[in-house]
């Protein structure tokens, strides 16, 4: 990234514009890519911003490999560029998209949404903050509800029965390995349910019902900004590498699961959920209550899985180990609590 490349992709948006000099400093915790804060100094058009946040491949091998096995630039950047425009939900303008398919390099440049500060992964939040991510959500997935916009996609329609089966076997040759490396920071009743469920994993697969919206699938703290926008707090949502068609509640399931600490989450959740679906109804969609807590239940799996995977296939930091050992063991108490292995037979 110079000068020259920060021009031509500004100029489309900001006619005009002439960058001529920049600087960049590292911000956020992305374990798939590096973000930058880019602060510009440029002539030719005074509504081009003064800063803004570029998004470019990790650096590490093991990342980069991993997200060539997930595609996952492709998708971030196809959501940008053929899906965010459509979502009701507050997300980062996008000033510019590329993407190369033959050597998996990207570029985004994004709105730089400073102050608002990123969600806290580790140390949870708030139930009032819950309930403002929540409402997001749900914006964003009955804004998106059976599009027209999900047709004829491939890059977002990725749960085919090969897929299944891949996932699979991936999550039976990781799962020793994880538990061997975790070994002691696991709950040892999570880590039984856990190998219950790598088991049966087509069987629980089955069982959810069929896509019905676009989902983020990395609905987490560490993805959502918070801040205030027209004097009101709010929640803006990053990090679109994983979105899918998929069945809405699993976004749901894996927010709630690893946002509220245990206690928090056991007294509260089920209003979280009525929430989500008081926001739901307002477009048009008929999802009871008590359906979406049998699904909420069943989802509960989500991050637990994200857990495994993510952890093996990604550069290993020590803050990285402690997010996903938070992950693990905040899911496998709530797929405990909810009794979810229900589900596995």
């Amino acid at each position: 990234m110079n000068e020259e490349v920060l021009t031509r992709s500004l100029q489309k948006r900001f006619p005009g514009v002439s960058v001529s000099a920049f600087s960049t400093s590292p911000i956020g915790t992305g374990q798939m890519a590096d973000s930058l804060r880019v602060r510009l100094q440029h002539t030719g058009n005074n509504s081009a911003p003064a800063t803004l946040i570029a998004k470019v491949p990790k650096a590490n091998d093991a990342s980069r490999a991993a997200s060539r096995l997930s595609r996952c630039y492709e998708v971030e950047t196809s959501f940008y560029s053929e899906i965010r425009s459509a979502v009701d939900a507050r997300i980062p303008d996008c000033y510019h998209v590329e993407y190369s398919a033959h050597d998996d390099e990207f570029l985004l440049l994004l709105e730089d949404l400073a102050p608002a500060q990123q969600g806290d992964q580790l140390g949870g939040c708030s139930v009032d903050d819950a309930m403002l991510a929540v409402t997001e959500m749900a914006k964003l997935h009955g804004s998106l509800w059976e599009s027209p916009l999900k047709q004829n996609k491939e890059w977002l329609h990725r749960n085919s029965k090969d897929s299944v089966e891949l996932t699979s076997q991936l999550l039976q040759g990781v799962y020793p390995a994880f538990c061997q490396r975790y070994e002691g920071r696991i709950n040892s009743e999570v880590v039984k349910v856990g190998q219950q469920f790598v088991n049966q994993f087509p069987t629980y697969f089955a069982a959810q019902p069929k896509p019905n919206t676009v989902v983020h699938r990395d609905f987490r703290l560490d993805n959502l900004l918070f801040g205030e926008w027209e004097g009101n707090r709010g929640v803006a949502i990053l990090d679109w590498q994983t979105a899918c068609d998929g069945v809405a509640i699993s976004d749901l399931s894996y927010f709630i699961g690893s946002a509220l600490l245990p206690s928090v989450r056991g007294e509260n959740e089920r209003a979280v959920v009525d929430h989500y679906v008081s926001v739901l109804n307002v477009y048009g969609i008929e999802l009871s209550k008590e359906e979406a807590w049998r699904q909420y239940r069943l989802f509960s799996f989500g991050g637990f899985v994200m857990a495994i995977v993510a952890s093996m296939l990604v550069q290993q930091t020590e803050r990285g180990d402690e997010m996903f050992m938070a992950m693990a063991n905040r899911h496998g108490q709530q797929i405990l609590q909810l009794d979810a292995s229900s589900f596995l037979s």
